[in-house]
Order: C-alpha cells, then structure tokens, then sequence
C-alpha cells in the first residue's frame, strides 16, 4: 500500500516536471508550422517593382556637329507590392512609384513564380504613402485582407519584402510593438510626409520592404510596410491596411482613387499636448498646421466654408469621437465625395456644432 503511494506520487511529480517544457515545446512548433502556412499563402502574391525613368541623352553625331536627344529608361529605384485582385491591382507605397520627372516613369513587376510585366500606374493616395498599380493577366494569385483595427501589441506578425532590390520575398517576424503612432518618414531624395496612425512592429522593415505586406499567421495582411527608424533597432512601422480600403474601393469601383477632403491639418490630442498649449480637452484633432507654413484651414475647403478656424478642437464625427485609432482622417474616410459630416468642435470655451459638405481631393 506504502509502495503503490509512493509510486503514485513520484509518477505525478515526473508528469509535473515534464508538463510545462512539452506544452511550451508544443506551442512553439505550433506557431512556426502557422508562421510557415501563412508566408507560402502570401507569397505567391507579393511582386517586386522595379521603377525606370525616362530621361533625355544627348547625342552629337561626330561627322557633322549635329545634336540628337535619345530618351532611355534608367533605373531609379526598386520596391515591393502584393496584389489584391486576381485581374492584376496591386498595391503600394507612393514613394516606391515616384519619379522626378511627372508621368515619364514605368514600372516593371516580377512575380514570384518568375513572370514579368509592365505596370500601369492607376493613381497615388493624396492622403497616405500608397499607390496602385495595374498589370493586365487574369487568375492572379492575391491576398487576403485582413482587419487591422482588431490588431493589439504583441500579435505575431511577418513582414515581406523584396530586400535591398535584391531578394525578392523576404521575410522577417516580430510582434506589434505599438498601434497608432505618428511619424514623419523621409525617403532618400530628402523628400518626407507625416503619417498618422501607424502599426510600430519589431519585424525588420529593410530597404527596398517598402510596399510589401505586414501579416499576420493567418496569412491575412493587417498592413503595408512603409518605414524604419534607423536611429533604433528593429523599430518598423507599417499603414493599416483598413486605412487603405478606401483607396483600394474606389480603384475597384471607379478606376481611380478617390479621396473625400475635409481641408484641414491637425495634430491628434494627449494630455500632454493639451497641458502644455493650455487646451480645454485632452482628445480630439486640434486644427493646427504645426511646423508646416501652410495654412491649418485650405482656403476654399469644406472646412473653410463651414467656417472651422485655426485652434478648433474636432472631437465628434457624426456621433464619433475623434481619439485613438479614430483619427480625423480615418472617420472621414468612411464617407465618399459629397456627403454632409456633423462635427461638434470645442472653440475656448463654447461647444459649436458645425455641418460640413465634404468634397474631393484634386
């Protein structure tokens, strides 16, 4: 009796011993076997592009002085996109697309499986770093959308991207470091932009990543790669992918991007900016053009015909409070061209409640 107790007894504390290592073992295999499924579903849709512009030789004829202009396609720069339809739209970052010279540059796109093509370039969202492109096949592999608003800090996610130009469809992983950061990116012609509403992830965002999807391990694309900060380490950012549906319906729809404008800049509110500039309320947008010289209120904007000034605090849309991931621009957003907005705005100390006929984004 004695000897079947202690049996028993050193049998549990063996099982005991060896739970926690084989459950963590069990997991980790887990979540590598999910992180593999979900590269080989992404991957086959997520294309390299290499930029070319066409720019003027000149060409002097030895024999008789005469001067010729040749123009040839050099090579300005190379990123990474995915598509999102089976008949060829693909999605990325507008300053992978740029060129110095409007309209001379052309695109060509290596898939994954080894076909190349040229690009038609659809339109550049006015109000975040994306471009479409369009390439002309059908049955085209593509991704699946995923939501980034349901994205919380420390989801497993994987970045893909056509590394320094050089390799196509590498990958890192990391976690969701933080949500709803705002940052001011440069590219390497000097030329920056402020974006707002940022995924921050430890996956490495390397050159030439810029465009390519961040996944999560059900192989959905919560976001598209778009930075680094080189003063850190590992520190990425990507958009949200929901804050690019609009610019990815309208291209569906319309064949081009489409973009309602309310005509303001502002800065998101925290408490430690409404301490400092002495503001009644702590959340909403504050209309303020920062360190910009342009003006706060576009002149014969929405904003500006319904009589918003420099200094207002946004802080209801429609009955939806401007904080957090509902940015100005992500709200408005949910609305197209011609549609009248509600917004309750704070000036001082009095609560005005404004009607704004949104327009479109030339």
């Amino acid at each position: 009796m004695f000897l079947g107790i202690g049996l028993g007894v050193n049998f549990k504390n063996l099982a005991y011993r060896s739970a926690e290592p084989l459950v963590a073992d069990i997991l980790r295999l887990d979540e590598q076997e999910a992180t593999i499924r979900a590269i080989k579903k992404v991957s086959p849709a997520v294309v390299s592009i290499t930029v070319y512009e066409s720019l003027p030789n000149q060409i002097m004829d030895i024999d008789t002085g005469k001067i010729s202009v040749k123009y040839e396609n050099i090579k300005k720069g190379a990123g990474t996109g995915f598509l999102i339809s089976s008949d060829g739209l693909i999605i990325t970052n507008k300053h992978v697309v740029d060129t110095e010279i409007k309209e001379s540059g052309s695109y060509k796109i290596n898939l994954n499986n080894g076909k190349q093509y040229y690009a038609q370039l659809i339109g550049k969202d006015p109000l975040n770093d994306l471009a479409l492109l369009k390439i002309f096949d059908k049955n085209l592999p593509f991704v699946e959308l995923g939501d980034s608003d349901k994205l919380s800090a420390g989801t497993s996610v994987v970045a893909i991207g056509n590394t320094l130009g050089l390799y196509q469809n590498s990958v890192t992983k990391g976690i969701v470091s933080g949500l709803n950061r705002s940052i001011v990116a440069s590219d390497q012609s000097g030329n920056s932009e402020s974006l707002g509403n940022v995924i921050q992830t430890d996956a490495q965002i390397n050159l030439g990543n810029s465009g390519g999807p961040l996944i999560d391990l059900n192989g959905k694309v919560v976001g598209v790669n778009v930075a680094t900060d080189s003063s850190g380490s590992s520190i990425g950012f990507a958009i949200p992918i929901n804050d690019a549906k609009t610019v990815i319906k309208s291209a569906k729809e319309k064949g081009r991007i489409i973009r309602p404008r309310l005509g303001i800049r502002y800065l998101m509110l925290d408490e430690q900016t409404a301490f400092e500039k002495k503001l009644a309320r702590s959340q909403g947008a504050w209309v303020n053009s920062g360190k910009s010289e342009l003006a706060s209120v576009t002149s014969d904007s929405p904003a500006e015909k319904a009589g918003i000034i420099d200094g207002d605090i946004v802080f209801e849309i429609n009955g939806i409070k401007v904080e957090g991931q509902n940015t100005l621009i992500s709200i408005t957003q949910r609305f197209k061209p011609g549609d009248k907005i509600g917004l309750k705005i704070q000036r001082g100390n009095k609560i005005l409640n404004k009607i704004v006929v949104l327009d479109e984004f030339k």
